[in-house]
């Protein structure tokens, strides 16, 4: 159909009406009048490629939009045009339609009228794209006409039009005012190639960020793979220098390959599309996004790296799913090899998954083809997401990074870095955990269970539960570019050909592994069942009068609000009471009635598990809680005393918790809390502001301080469990895997007798890196005998500890710590 002569006719006008009745695009940004700047530059759209249905389908959203039309008339430059439509690269032909290689001739002529007006011209970008709206279903067969890389005839145009109309995905840019290209000194010609250049790249990039990358066939992406100088290599090592031990290798090879390799199908993840959002309204109330204008902005022309926290199986699925409907597309995703189950594996492959193994120690032939495999994937501009903590957290805590998908990352960067790369982190705020159960059982000693197909069938049936809403959070991206120029500016003289990694990356990759860790807490979303956790964990047996709970969820509120952790950090927008009905509709708290007051409790089961979720936003009042734990002792504390208390126990908050604050600013974030209990009435300054002052006994603001303290009491009770049982076994008696060991058993001894029986408490991982950090501030050495050696400095720990545990965990901890025997230190001191 010839465009231009139906824009003169009445058929034109008919069939926009006709065309009216089913299309209904999906518009980004909702409202694309903000474009317009400055306000009196004349407009022009750009379409990809064209065509009456792309041209009513811009027509309508301009109306809907209040945005001039396409196909009005304008004068520029002293020329008259009949439309405000530019198409980029038009179809010649008939019957058989090829791409025009001569340009657009309005372009042409509007690069030439640019160069003698001083009004502006703004060349707006309009993508739209057929069967790719990120809110609309579609059947099996509606999906073969959805969009792709295909530079699609008329027949197949007509058939996309008319089944998905109602599933199109049209999307404005930003202008790109066309008198700064025109006036460069460039001759005409060569202005005009320049900004065409310009409009191809932008649609080019937009679709890669919308559909995904035009990657080739497995097959084909597997050959390149095994071209690779490294992989070639790592054959002839493998080899021996021997013809048949080379066809051997390089069919290990291909194996290894093919066992890694994504084969993404377009028509397949939006099958896949179509079955999560039936299971997220099956299991889920919603999925809360925040923040995510930020990831679009960077994916416009930046290769993204997501980098999520780890909490769920589901993790993987919902990141994909999220991502695909923003209008992005779906990332590669690293997986473990344990996911390639039968069936399973086939369509994870589809949907974007590739796999590793857990470990590649002792085989360079494996190593090199999967980091071939990763730079031909990154070398592409296809976007990928990895977990950086190497496994789901148990705990709720973030687990401390890995670097082994870091490291390729980077080096595959230092080789080729004309793509920038991006790193995104994300936050994920669970209400209820599908693997609660036996992340429990797996913290208590349990064996990990293995993924089967079985396994998978058998969770089904919690789809018939409520698992309350989901919380993602983007947090801040990290541009990797700025960061190597940061750290180790001379990153861009490595040598890009060699296969061994440079000695300096090691470093570059601790400290991005932190930063992503810092910025995926500093998105944290505190949600109503996480406060529920963190105020009733707070009290002796997980019961708390309704008054009380009502005021201290308020409380906790307020001091996120004082106490900013992070701009970025969400707060739900609920009442006390509406989080107490909430909580009490997923099942977490019950209410008991008596004459004096209702109390609101946690069966044991339900408190252990939630341990989980108080843990997943302990981080954000930390340091409060830590300042309030100083007075449950006494009444009186001197600033200067508070904050050297902070100090001593700082590095193991910042450890265990993933802190953002570096050491030499704690003094002033403690000055931060205090204010902010201060306005909260639950301290007060005392003679000439020296001396802070804790409210009177029995008072209500006394009491919410003591549930604020109590929340960071199991951390100082497992520091000081540490320092008595060094204490009491003696310097150079013990080694570290056996303090460990000790440390874990008492806890849960401990936590049996005295307090909540939860496995997070004697996490054998929390000792570990409790005792690590002991060594780092040189409070513990170790000897050449490999047994951990201390001086009488130790024993002031313990004294500061008296001013914030009561005596009587005091003695309990030193009457159920274990007391090493010799013939143990013996047989310990031999295995070391």
């Amino acid at each position: 159909m010839n465009v231009a002569g139906s824009l003169a006719s009445p058929l034109y006008w008919l069939a926009c009406r006709v065309f009216g009745l089913w299309a209904r695009p999906v518009v980004q940004p909702e409202n694309p009048t903000g474009l317009r700047t400055p306000a009196d530059a004349e407009l022009v759209y750009v379409l990809e490629t064209g065509g009456l249905a792309d041209l009513l389908a811009l027509e309508r959203v301009c109306r809907q939009k209040g945005m001039p039309s396409p196909t009005e008339a304008f004068d520029y430059g002293g020329r008259r045009e009949p439309r405000r439509v530019v198409v980029l690269r038009r179809k010649a032909g008939f019957l058989f339609r090829r791409a025009s290689t001569r340009g657009s001739p309005r372009l042409r002529r509007l690069v030439e009228a640019a160069a003698s007006t001083p009004t502006e011209l703004l060349l707006v970008p309009v993508a739209i794209y057929w069967g790719r709206s990120p809110d609309k279903d579609r059947s099996l067969f509606k999906l073969l006409f959805s969009e792709n890389w295909e530079v699609v005839g008329r027949t197949r145009k007509f058939f996309a039009t008319l089944l998905l109309g109602r599933d199109t995905l049209l999307r404005y840019s930003e202008g790109l005012p066309l008198r700064t290209v025109a006036t460069e000194d460039l001759e005409s010609p060569v202005a005009f190639r320049k900004v065409s250049r310009i409009l191809r790249v932008h649609f080019r990039q937009r679709r890669a960020a919308t559909v995904g990358p035009d990657l080739s066939h497995k097959r084909t992406l597997v050959n390149q793979v095994l071209r690779s100088p490294a992989v070639q290599r790592a054959i002839d090592a493998e080899a021996a220098g021997t013809r048949h031990g080379r066809e051997r290798a390089e069919k290990k090879a291909r194996r290894y390959a093919l066992e890694i390799a994504a084969d993404i199908s377009y028509p397949a993840i939006r099958v896949i599309e179509r079955l999560l959002k039936w299971v997220w309204n099956q299991i889920y109330d919603g999925i809360e996004l925040n923040h995510v204008d930020q990831l679009h902005e960077v994916a416009k022309s930046k290769e993204v790296v997501y980098v999520p926290c780890h909490r769920s199986h589901f993790d993987y699925l919902l990141l994909g799913y999220i991502v695909y409907e923003e209008g992005l597309h779906v990332p590669h995703v690293a997986a473990g090899i344990n996911l390639n189950m039968p069936v399973v594996g086939s369509i994870l492959r589809r949907g974007g998954a590739f796999f590793l193994r857990r470990s590649f120690k002792g085989n360079r032939l494996y190593a090199s083809v999967f980091d071939a495999y990763l730079h031909l994937v990154i070398k592409r501009g296809h976007s990928m997401e990895y977990f950086i903590e190497g496994g789901r957290s148990r705990t709720g805590r973030l687990l401390a990074p890995k670097g082994g998908m870091l490291v390729m990352t980077l080096h595959s960067f230092i080789k080729d870095p004309r793509r920038p790369i991006v790193f995104v982190p994300v936050y994920f705020g669970y209400e209820r955990l599908i693997e609660g159960d036996a992340f429990i059982s797996e913290l208590g000693g349990a064996a990990k269970q293995k993924e089967s197909v079985f396994g998978l069938i058998r969770s089904v049936r919690s789809l018939r539960e409520n698992f309350g809403k989901v919380y993602v959070n983007f947090a801040r991206p990290i541009e990797l570019e700025p960061m190597l120029d940061e750290l180790h500016p001379e990153w861009r003289d490595a040598d890009r050909d060699a296969d061994e990694r440079p000695e300096w990356l090691g470093d570059v990759i601790d400290s991005l592994g932190t930063r992503i860790m810092e910025e995926i807490n500093s998105a944290a979303a505190v949600t109503p069942i996480s406060l529920l956790a963190y105020v009733l964990l707070a009290t002796p047996k997980q019961k708390i009068g309704a008054d009380e709970l009502r005021r201290q969820l308020r409380l906790s509120i307020d001091l996120l609000k004082r106490f900013r952790y992070s701009e970025l950090v969400t707060v739900p927008a609920m009442t006390a009471d509406e989080i107490v009905e909430h909580g009490r509709e997923l099942g977490v708290i019950s209410r008991t009635t008596h004459a004096t007051g209702d109390v609101w409790h946690m069966s044991e089961d339900t408190a252990v598990r939630m341990t989980y979720f108080r843990n997943n936003i302990l981080h954000l009042l930390a340091v409060p809680a830590s300042v309030a734990c100083c007075f449950i002792q006494g009444r009186e504390l001197e600033r200067a005393e508070l904050k050297r208390l902070i100090r001593l126990i700082y590095p193991f908050m910042k450890k265990e918790l993933c802190l953002k604050w570096k050491f030499r600013d704690i003094d002033d974030v403690t000055t931060e809390a205090i204010e902010a209990l201060v306005g909260q009435g639950l301290l007060s300054r005392g003679r000439l502001r020296k001396v802070l002052t804790r409210p009177p006994a029995g008072s209500t603001n006394a009491y919410q301080l003591l549930m604020l303290g109590n929340a960071m009491v199991p951390m100082l009770q497992r520091f000081y469990l540490v320092v008595a049982i060094l204490v009491r076994n003696g310097s150079g008696r013990l080694t570290r895997t056996r303090l460990e060991q000790l440390c874990q058993q008492s806890a849960e001894r401990l936590s049996m007798i005295y307090g909540l029986h939860s496995p997070d408490f004697f996490n054998k991982s929390l000792f570990h890196d409790f005792i690590k950090q002991l060594q780092l501030q040189k409070v513990v050495q170790k000897n050449a005998d490999g047994l951990l050696e201390f001086d009488d400095s130790i024993e002031s720990i313990g004294a500061d500890a008296r001013l914030v545990l009561g005596e009587e965990i005091r003695h309990s901890i030193l009457s159920l710590t274990f007391v090493e025997t010799d013939e143990d230190a013996g047989e310990d001191a031999a295995a070391a």
